[in-house]
């Protein structure tokens, strides 16, 4: 439990961020991701550290819930319906309940739904790159790009293999994700 503990005190280093910079929560109801259940291994990595976890993600009709386990302690568990996210957290830990929800929800929402979902003076552009068939979401506020994810295909599938999600505020998500 100690080391648990220790492993994850790093996360709190991650750089504080305004909230005005910040998108506010989504609102994509889960059931136009499809329903699946996934495993995920997450890794957060920010100037100095990083730590990895276990995550298994459901989403069944209008409910997307996340479980997320390190040493085969709980760590996070959220559950999100559209338009509340309810968290639990057994330590304190960056990012927020909220703050994963919209990464996930901008890492897995089709491109449309999320043009739809994010905030005025907020958008997302995504290019293809033919020759390393991959693709790229670039996530801006004005003329500022806030988030770059990478696919490792050019399907844009979060559901199977890498999706590396690169804040601009210093830290990234990667998700290596298998469909069960």
């Amino acid at each position: 439990m100690l080391l648990a503990m220790l492993c994850l005190g790093g996360c709190a280093l991650l750089r504080p961020v305004e909230p005005e910079l910040l998108p506010p929560l989504l609102h994509i109801a889960p059931s136009l991701l499809g329903e699946r259940t996934v495993e995920q291994r997450l890794v957060i990595r920010w100037p100095g550290g990083e730590r990895s976890m276990e995550a298994v993600l459901e989403i069944a009709g209008d409910r997307l819930q996340l479980v997320a386990l390190t040493f085969g302690m709980r760590l996070m568990s959220l559950e999100y319906d559209g338009v509340t996210v309810r968290a639990e957290r057994a330590l304190p830990m960056l990012p927020s309940g909220e703050r994963m929800t919209n990464d996930l929800l901008m890492i897995a929402a089709p491109l449309d739904t999320l043009r739809r979902a994010l905030p005025e003076n907020w958008r997302v552009t995504e290019s293809k790159n033919e020759q390393q068939n991959t693709l790229r979401r670039e996530i801006a506020q004005g003329d500022e790009i806030w988030g770059v994810i990478d696919y490792a295909s050019d399907t844009a599938s979060p559901w199977q293999g890498r999706v590396e999600f690169t804040h601009t505020e210093g830290y990234q998500l990667i998700l290596d994700s298998h469909e069960l």
